[in-house]
């Protein structure tokens, strides 16, 4: 009974304390202007390329097997395939022709075989050249017998162009 005389001794009092807790009214916000509609894209999003495992990612020996293993050429070389050849009938001197050859229209073996170059009496000599590029020159000596095959990683070892200087 004692307890339920002094709550109601301490209503009013609590009443007052708890009306100061409660929060002021706040006025209503301006009503936020509605955000823009994205413009609509027709561009899909781009997903990275898949990662592409080339079979010989080391020249040297992608070489090897360019040079002995056709279906591989067939695979490795660009279409087209820039040709140039020394056109020794042009006047008034010969001249180089440069043409791109449709990759159905090239003649395999493309490259001769590196490794069974010396028995034919034939040398092969690899550059680097300053952009990446590997040059491969083959040549018969104290002949004007010379091509250049030059490859580029697109992004595996593949044939770009061939240069017959031959007269």
């Amino acid at each position: 009974m004692k307890l339920r005389r002094s709550l109601a001794l301490l209503a009013p009092a609590l009443g007052l304390v708890l009306s100061a807790c409660r929060p002021a009214p706040q006025p209503a916000p301006a009503e936020a202007p509605a955000p823009a509609a994205a413009p609509a894209s027709t561009a899909k999003a781009v997903e990275p390329a898949p990662a592409v495992a080339c079979p010989h990612p080391a020249f040297d020996t992608f070489l090897k097997h360019f040079g002995n293993e056709i279906t591989l050429q067939e695979k490795a070389t660009a279409d087209p395939l820039l040709d140039s050849y020394v056109d020794a009938g042009a006047e008034p001197e010969p001249r180089t022709v440069e043409r791109p050859v449709a990759l159905a229209d090239v003649e395999w073996p493309v490259m001769p075989d590196p490794a069974g170059l010396a028995g034919q009496g034939r040398q092969m000599q690899v550059t680097a050249v300053a952009d990446g590029q590997m040059q491969v020159q083959i040549r018969t000596p104290d002949s004007s017998d010379q091509q250049t095959y030059t490859f580029a990683q697109k992004p595996c070892w593949t044939l770009v162009k061939r240069e017959d200087e031959s007269i």
